[in-house]
């Protein structure tokens, strides 16, 4: 009987442990199980990030290139630290946009850009470039339109220009300036020679 108590006593007491780390796996597994993931919480996050959007027939359209990307499943948002957005669609001029944080939605298709933002028209068909400097610009890729209601400031060439609020159209190649205008307007040679000449 004592043969078999030396060896019976230590088999049950392993069997014991064996349940119980056995029990407490299973009741983990189910805790991790029930936790829901939250939608906001990001499912990828890296360093020096690059987007790049193709057209149908496999061309570069535009590249956004982040110091840090966050993605969040819901409504496919990226979450951008130092974000550079560079547009290059055909018949248009490049368009860049460089700011302090971004985010987009919709596979890139519409980006904010908060803090502190510059926006540059390269130059085309013989216009300067235009450069804006404002806040929390929003563009939308699909209209090539590029807003914001902060004060913005826009230069082209010699002119200068300060207003509220902008919305900026790179298909009709326009800049509205919304409210509080101050602008300072050069004329070029020719329409200066024009005026003169109708006086």
């Amino acid at each position: 009987m004592r043969s078999l108590t030396i060896w019976a006593l230590p088999l049950m007491l392993l069997l014991l442990v064996a349940a119980l780390i056995w029990g407490l796996s299973r009741a983990a597994i189910d805790v991790v199980a029930q936790k829901a993931v939250s939608p906001d919480s990001p499912d990828m996050i890296t360093q020096r990030g690059v987007l790049v959007r193709f057209d149908e027939q496999g061309l570069k359209r535009s590249e956004l290139i982040a110091a840090e990307v966050r993605h969040i499943q819901q409504q496919d948002t990226m979450l951008f630290e130092q974000p550079k957005l560079i547009q290059t669609e055909p018949g248009k001029p490049v368009i860049t946009v460089t700011g302090e944080r971004g985010k987009s939605i919709l596979k890139a298709s519409q980006v904010w850009f908060y803090g502190q933002t510059r926006l540059e028209r390269a130059p085309f068909n013989g216009q300067a470039a235009l450069l804006i400097r404002s806040r929390d610009i929003w563009l939308d890729q699909a209209s090539q339109q590029a807003s914001s209601n902060a004060p913005v400031v826009a230069d082209m060439g010699p002119h200068h220009a300060e207003a509220v609020g902008f919305v900026a159209d790179n298909n009709a190649q326009t800049l509205i300036l919304k409210s509080k205008v101050k602008m300072t307007y050069v004329p070029t040679a020719r329409t200066a020679l024009v005026g003169t000449a109708a006086q």
